[in-house]
């Protein structure tokens, strides 16, 4: 018996960097190897130069190397071997047609879900070219149990008969044992590590840094991460990604960054420098469907693993207490609070890493099912094909429905993709149609994936509507805490509707979980994992976005352009909860709306904080003029084509209706106000946490310090205010709440207190509200916190735009810097006036509590 491996890699050379071709097919053949079965290694003579070959211990196994196709084809009639293994699927295309033997093809990594995050790929081109060249195999070899049931529906497509036998066997990523060891040195501390070829359907960053930060908040342990990092090997010219902000702000003294080693030399790197193995990343369809070969080598040494529990390698690693499995970042200071209390438990663990390496991943023990069918091969007769595999057919072929009248996401008009592909993608003067194929196709991923985990059809045909009447908003994920505007905006509008309606739900650009709130009470809840993982590259989406110059600060909130997930969200819980009012917050959010309501019925709404186009505009004069136009005409074009626009001010329905929207559809609903929140505070004991004597006037200023404006405002605080009112012999000091503070101090009496669970106990302790702004958009729901409070405010022209103040009565309005610190000064001498001005302030906002605002938005649906 002889078995031909014909495989993308050379046989493994233990002293050269080498791919996970060469891993999995050198432990195949030296498991077949050990049943007395005769090998033959072919792969690819110019990869050798790229990676050169071994030489097999084993006078069993011989290895050679074919230049080209027909080399390749000779090389299989001159062997005739017994079974033909083909270790990666393109090489299927080389083989004869038939191969006059039986074939059996290695799919061990979920390439039809890697094609997904691939953009430079046509997914359903390439799925076609995958199920015709599938059609050439008669049994195939997964990793794991989730890619066997993956590949069942692929080949049913493709024309095998699976009535009685799936013709696919589970082959684990194999390897060899090697021994436990303990801590490496206590001395110096916890080694963990991790690393690879970067891929675009891999997102470490978040698991990452919550390591980073867990080591460098302790870092007198002398923990570190070692991290490998290198280039695919048969790629040389491949462009390594750069390192985002998160990643560059890793320290030195945690984060030791090492290049892809030889597989050998890493072999040992791992038994002897490192103790734990890190296997996370951000979950997704591919990841739920992997299993890596670098955390088959961390055990495979000894190291137990901290792995994601949505892999399918965590119930092996639960069930032998081979490491840690998580489901959140936040638990990660756990895991390493364990280890240093009890080091011990990394000796336990890490044999318990080899004695699970020996009963699951042992080369010898997983090769028998391919053993047995070398023993009785067969050449399978398949059927005709379920669809069709010729890739010049159009996309739309591809899937079929009953009822042609459902409305389907894939058939988005021509008009709307284009423009999107235009806008969006990276598009050269010829390459408008390249562009417009990839967005059809990516409505169509979407649909296919839709249709078997979701609704089957949806439309308002199937719809059963519950009694009652729910909404669901469609936002930013940065609104709990409620620490900034926007964020007590939304946060407090669902708060409001849900006393008048049955249910409120809140979409955001969280994966994992949505809000609903009812009658006042907001809970969490998660969405089924199958709908968590949909969606595309998070990075990617964002990068179409600041490579065309929209600012890295407000890039997110035009992600859901292109980020067709939002969709998938919005649609399901429409669809769940019988919703009948779709309602974004900020422009770009209005498409998941109008989708969702194109396919379910109901009614739309845009609540616009600002005139986003204007405010950026403002904020960055310097942005390009192909951004400027993108966001211009997005924010149009969404506020035409929901049904009500609502504006927080007059000055923001004004520049609307000139820049082209329906006046018919704009509506002013100014910002509301918590009143029964600060009716129900007590105020905050903030001078004695803080040491701020009585006699030191307390001012305040809240908001997140990412936005520059209000990152300006402290340090007009700091430059211009605070020297000014010195000199006036005014002793007083700024408190600025608010998350994101400035790395470096702005001056001795501004306390940054980060985030604050409730805003308004430290409002209520101030004398003095302070907004010195001089840019921004919108009306600054600051003002109107502050006047809640009946603190006094003295604030810039524009800190107060948009709200219908009486200078000098509710506030002291001033734009000059002198005039603006004698405002200060003289509501700090005079307590009566500033009293009387707290109370004429509250007094302007009893109108605006929450729940009256929220009985505006019901009369626009």
């Amino acid at each position: 018996m002889k078995v031909l491996i014909v495989t993308h890699g050379p046989y493994l050379n233990a002293d050269a960097v080498v791919s996970g071709n060469s891993v999995r097919a050198y432990y195949l053949a030296r498991g077949l190897r050990a049943y007395g079965i005769d090998v033959v290694y072919a792969s690819p003579a110019d990869l050798e130069r790229l990676q050169p070959p071994g030489e097999p211990a084993d006078p069993g196994i011989r290895v050679v190397n074919y230049a080209d196709t027909a080399a390749l084809q000779a090389l299989i009639l001159r062997e005739a071997p017994t079974v033909l293994y083909v270790g990666y699927w393109e090489l299927l295309a080389e083989i004869p047609d038939p191969p006059g033997m039986p074939v059996v093809v290695d799919v061990v990594a979920p390439r039809i879900l890697e094609t997904l995050y691939q953009e430079e790929r046509v997914a359903e081109d390439e799925i076609r070219r995958t199920l015709a060249l599938y059609r050439r195999a008669d049994r195939f070899v997964c990793g794991t149990e989730r890619q066997k049931h993956l590949l069942l529906p692929w080949l049913l497509l493709a024309g095998f008969d699976c009535r009685y036998d799936v013709p696919v066997d589970v082959i684990p990523l194999s390897t060899e044992p090697g021994q436990p060891h303990s801590l490496v040195d206590s001395a110096v501390g916890l080694r963990f590590v991790s690393g690879g070829v970067v891929w675009p359907w891999r997102r470490t960053e978040t698991w990452f840094d919550a390591l980073v930060r867990c080591l460098h908040a302790d870092a007198g342990n002398g923990d570190r991460f070692m991290l490998f990092e290198g280039k695919y090997v048969y790629n040389p010219a491949q462009q390594m990604p750069k390192r985002s902000p998160v990643e560059q702000a890793w320290p030195e003294s945690i984060i030791e960054r090492l290049q892809l080693l030889p597989y050998g030399e890493m072999a040992r790197l791992l038994q002897t420098q490192c103790d734990i193995g890190v296997e996370l990343a951000d979950e997704n369809t591919e990841r739920a469907y992997s299993h890596s070969f670098r955390s088959t080598e961390f055990l495979r040494c000894g190291l137990p693993v901290i792995a994601n529990d949505y892999l399918e390698l965590a119930g092996p690693i639960r069930d032998y207490d081979a490491g840690w499995v998580i489901s959140s970042p936040q638990e990660i200071p756990d895991i390493v609070a364990e280890l240093r209390a009890d080091p011990d438990s990394l000796v336990r663990k890490s044999e318990h890493a080899i004695r699970l390496v020996d009963d699951c991943f042992a080369f010898d023990k997983t090769i028998r099912p391919l053993v047995d069918f070398v023993r009785a091969p067969a050449i399978l007769v398949k059927r005709s094909p379920l669809l069709s595999l010729d890739a010049s057919a159009p996309a739309e072929q591809c899937i079929s429905t009953e009822d042609d009248s459902v409305p389907r996401p894939a058939t988005s008009d021509d008009a709307e993709s284009r423009a999107m592909a235009e806008a969006i993608l990276p598009v050269s003067p010829s390459g408008t149609e390249r562009a417009l194929r990839r967005a059809k196709a990516a409505a169509l991923r979407w649909a296919v994936t839709m249709s078997t985990g979701l609704l089957g059809l949806v439309g308002r045909a199937t719809r059963v509507r519950p009694p009652g009447k729910r909404l669901v908003i469609v936002t930013r994920s940065d609104i709990v805490p409620a620490d900034h505007g926007a964020a007590v905006k939304i946060d407090r509008t669902a708060w409001g509707l849900s006393h008048h309606l049955d249910m409120v739900y809140v979409v955001t650009d969280d994966r994992e979980q949505y809000y609903a709130y009812r009658a006042g009470t907001r809970t969490e809840h998660r969405y089924p994992r199958w709908l968590a993982s949909l969606g595309p590259d998070r990075q990617q989406v964002r990068e179409r976005l600041t490579n065309i110059g929209v600012p890295v600060s407000d890039a997110f909130l035009y992600e859901p352009l292109t980020d067709w997930s939002f969709i998938a969200r919005t649609l399901y819980l429409g669809h769940r909860s019988g919703a009948s009012v779709f309602q974004a917050e900020f422009p770009a959010y209005a498409r998941a709306c109008a989708w969702t309501q194109k396919l379910l019925g109901g009614s739309t709404l845009l609540v616009e904080h600002n005139v986003e186009h204007q405010r950026l505009e403002n904020q960055f004069p310097d942005m390009p003029e192909a951004a400027r136009t993108l966001l211009r005409s997005t924010e149009v074009q969404l506020c035409n084509r929901v049904d009500a626009v609502v504006v927080v001010s007059e000055p923001d329905g004004a520049r609307l209706r000139v820049d082209g929207v329906d006046a018919e559809k704009i509506h002013l609903i100014p910002h509301g106000v918590d009143l029964e929140a600060f009716d129900a505070a007590v105020p905050a004991d903030v001078r004695g946490r803080f040491g701020i004597d009585d006699d030191t006037v307390l001012l305040v200023y809240h908001g997140i310090y990412l936005y520059p404006p209000n990152l300006e405002a402290m340090r007009i605080m700091a430059n211009q205010i605070l020297p000014r009112l010195e000199g006036r012999g005014v002793k007083a000091k700024v408190l600025a709440i608010g998350r994101n503070p400035p790395d470096e101090p702005l001056h001795p009496d501004i306390i940054f207190t980060g985030s604050v669970e409730q805003i308004a106990p430290y409002l209520m302790a101030a004398d003095i509200a302070v907004v010195p702004l001089v840019r921004g958009g919108g009306t600054r729901m600051k003002i109107l916190d502050y006047f809640a409070a009946r603190i006094p405010v003295v604030t810039t022209s524009k800190g107060i735009e948009g709200i219908p103040a009486t200078p000098g009565k509710e506030a002291a309005i001033a734009d000059d810097w002198t005039d603006f610190s004698a405002a200060i000064q003289s509501l700090a001498d005079d307590r009566g006036a500033a009293a009387d001005m707290g109370a004429a302030g509250r007094r302007l906002v009893e109108p605006l509590g929450w729940r009256d605002i929220a009985c505006r938005y019901l009369d626009l649906v």
